[in-house]
């Protein structure tokens, strides 16, 4: 019997480093935190009514151009670095994890040591915090 693992122990190598299920909810948990983003950004821009009110339709719709652009952009880097980790970590074998540290993508949140999960504020804080920083980079990285 598993009992509530739900066969997550049966993903996870002997040394603790995360099974695939884990990093796949990660990749999910990562994928929603962006399109969260993205939905309260998206709700900062004028809304089309005024823009036409205000004569300003084509500035309004080029900044929502620009805000999915952006956003499309950022979602395939993180696509494309999600499949990379479920490649890494398929090719692993547990020999190898024990030698290797775990690598941690620029994006990657970062659990507390203690295994603890940590308050609702806090988690809510770290991930205002990984959204900042990908802000931040997209706006002072090189435009592709």
């Amino acid at each position: 019997a598993l009992g509530n693992t739900g066969g997550a122990m049966l993903e996870s190598d002997e040394d603790g480093a995360p099974g695939r299920g884990k990093i796949i909810q990660r990749h999910k948990r990562e994928m929603k935190a962006l399109l969260e983003q993205k939905r309260i950004e998206s709700g900062k821009l004028m809304s089309f009514a005024k823009a036409k009110r205000e004569n300003k339709k084509i500035e309004a719709r080029q900044e929502k151009r620009d805000l999915e652009d952006k956003y499309k952009a950022l979602e395939d880097a993180m696509k494309q670095r999600h499949a990379e980790e479920l490649r890494q970590a398929s090719d692993e074998t547990p020999e190898e994890a024990s030698d290797q540290p775990p690598q941690a993508s620029e994006y990657v949140e970062v659990e507390a040591d203690e295994g603890t999960p940590g308050t609702r504020k806090s988690r809510a804080q770290k991930k205002k915090n990984l959204l900042a920083e990908i802000e931040k980079e997209l706006r002072e990285g090189p435009k592709e």
